[in-house]
């Protein structure tokens, strides 16, 4: 408890004095763990699933935590090296996992509430050490050492879930952060996709039409940075409950900005697309009806004077 009450230097002291902190890769990947873990309970999107994470929890694949694992030359600890690692810190009681290794797995840092850091002037993600073992034996550390020297391979990334949403940097109690959580998904049980204060949320049709708009994006502009699904599902949110248009209507309507020259340089999100409405549609429809056509004109014809009485 005292890292709570001394701040982040006694923390990574803490840390670099454990037996198997020798193992630098061992070190750093514990380290990226606490960074990681969320501090606040969390709707994220991994893998085409949303998953519900509590304080210290983080859900990733060990071939994502090998990607932040490199030697000198770039190249990633290979996912069994991580696996090993991860058993490491699951025998000496750090951490529970929970998952299948493909599709995701929830990482439980033990203990997390007692050591979390609540220093208002670090990052909102730093986290502080929380091993249920302080006095790691130097047999079990030695099976935890050179871990890492199994083969390494690349590894595919693809992480959805914390880049989402742009975390608070002062927060209250984990309690106060609870009691809004479950007020705000009793008051919207449809949510499937939220922000920790719930400003911002979606349903799962909401968020379906969300990552079909974003998908279409990505055919348009590859190279778009990753969309943010909370806001675009709260987007389209808006649309559908505010100004009433269905799901078929933003989607139809955003398809066909993507195939106009213009607009589809312009508008590359739900949010675009609600402002520009009224000027999207009137385009659309101009479009379909074509170019205006009238008869030529015959100055010889008089029959415009027929009913005159000269």
């Amino acid at each position: 408890m005292e890292n709570q009450k001394n701040g982040y230097i006694p923390l990574y002291r803490s840390i670099k004095k454990k037996p198997w902190a020798k193992d630098v890769f061992l070190r750093t990947l514990w380290e990226n763990l606490l960074i990681d873990a969320q501090r606040q309970p969390y709707a994220a999107r991994f893998k085409g699933h949303v998953w519900h994470l509590q304080p210290g929890q983080l859900v990733v694949t060990a071939a994502d935590l090998g990607l932040a694992l490199c030697d000198r030359k770039g190249k990633p600890t290979s996912r069994d090296a991580v696996e090993r690692m991860l058993g490491f810190f699951v025998r000496e009681g750090m951490i529970s996992m929970e998952g299948e290794k493909q599709k995701g797995r929830v990482i439980t840092i033990l203990n997390y509430a007692q050591y979390a850091e609540k220093v208002s002037n670090l990052p909102a993600q730093t986290s502080a050490q929380t091993s249920a073992h302080d006095e790691a034996s130097a047999v079990a550390a030695s099976e935890g050492m050179g871990a890492h020297g199994a083969a390494q391979t690349s590894a595919q990334h693809e992480q959805e879930d914390n880049n989402n949403t742009k975390k608070p940097t002062s927060e209250n109690s984990d309690e106060s952060s609870d009691e809004r959580l479950k007020k705000f998904l009793s008051s919207h049980p449809e949510a499937v996709i939220y922000s920790p204060n719930g400003s911002k949320w979606g349903s799962a049709e909401d968020l379906q039409a969300a990552e079909w708009i974003s998908a279409l994006v990505n055919t348009i502009k590859p190279t778009t940075r990753q969309a943010n699904l909370t806001a675009w599902a709260n987007d389209v949110r808006l649309m559908r409950v505010l100004d009433g248009r269905t799901h078929r209507e933003v989607c139809e309507l955003f398809k066909w900005v993507s195939k106009d020259a213009f607009w589809s340089i312009n508008v590359l999100c739900p949010a675009k697309l609600r402002e520009k409405w009224d000027t999207l549609s009137l385009k659309r429809d101009a479009a379909k009806r074509g170019p205006a056509t009238t008869n030529a004109l015959d100055f010889d014809n008089t029959d415009w004077a027929e009913d005159m009485k000269l």
